[in-house]
């Protein structure tokens, strides 16, 4: 008979895969539930692992505090400094995901239609009607049709370049530029508020920004619920009040060369 799974082989487990040391008294509850259910070791890793990626690295209780959790150099936004490379591995979250290929306005015209219901599709116009429950299409091809209007148009599908807020164990939050692109790197659906990414030891800084290159990042997944649907909601609003300031600002400055 197997020997029961033990805490020190869930951490290693999740260790060996890039990830932060877990700290004990977030694994014990997954740990004392698998054994009450005989879950195997496989079974007890795989619901670890989600329930870690889909944790706050940044909250309490959430990451061991020894080992030190891998964390970014305190003045790694400083712009003064031109150039330089992260001296190790750090796992970080996304609390924000940007479009920079597409002009602000097309991506509230695309959210637009995906909040009528209505996205295209070649020359077709395609009306997809939410049921109650999910607020998602209720047959099985507007299903297919709506998810993917909405990963592709909606939400800016796998367009890009990207440029991802990121933050650190520690709260330490900078900009990270997909220089090239990277496997994974979208706008949600595709990735998820909240998603674990691994800069590997290496990774280019420049002027305060991390250059995100697929040699260097690894997307792990995972998703922050709370975060997530924040950052959906107000998307179009966001975008909005992005485009009003641009053009107040493109307007002073065309008052002031009237005054010249």
């Amino acid at each position: 008979m197997a020997n029961p799974p033990t805490l020190a082989q869930l951490t290693a487990s999740l260790t060996s895969l890039g990830l932060p040391t877990p700290h004990p008294s977030f694994l014990s509850p997954i740990l004392a539930n698998g054994l009450q259910k005989k879950t195997p070791l496989p079974g007890l890793i795989a619901t670890a692992k989600l329930r870690f990626l889909c944790a706050d690295f940044s909250s309490p209780l959430i990451l061991a505090s020894n080992p030190t959790p891998p964390a970014f150099p305190p003045n790694i936004t400083d712009v003064k400094i031109p150039a330089r490379k992260l001296d190790r591995d750090v796992v970080v979250q996304v609390l924000d995901v940007e479009d920079i290929g597409r002009s602000k306005w097309s991506q509230i015209e695309l959210l637009e239609s995906v909040r009528k219901g209505e996205t295209t599709k070649g020359r077709e116009i395609i009306r997809v009607v939410p049921n109650e429950e999910n607020r998602l299409p209720s047959s099985a091809s507007t299903q297919a049709i709506g998810t993917q209007a909405a990963g592709r148009q909606g939400e800016g599908g796998k367009e890009g370049p990207f440029k991802l807020l990121m933050q650190d164990c520690k709260g330490n939050r900078v900009y990270g530029f997909e220089l090239h692109k990277v496997q994974k790197v979208e706008y949600p659906p595709g990735i998820g508020i909240g998603c674990k990414i691994l800069l590997k030891r290496g990774s280019e800084i420049a002027r305060g920004m991390v250059l995100l290159e697929p040699e260097r990042t690894v997307v792990l997944g995972g998703r922050i619920d709370g975060l997530d649907k924040a950052w959906r909601e107000g998307r179009e609003q966001r975008l909005r009040e992005l485009v009003e300031r641009e053009t107040r600002g493109r307007g002073g400055d065309e008052d002031l060369m009237d005054e010249d």
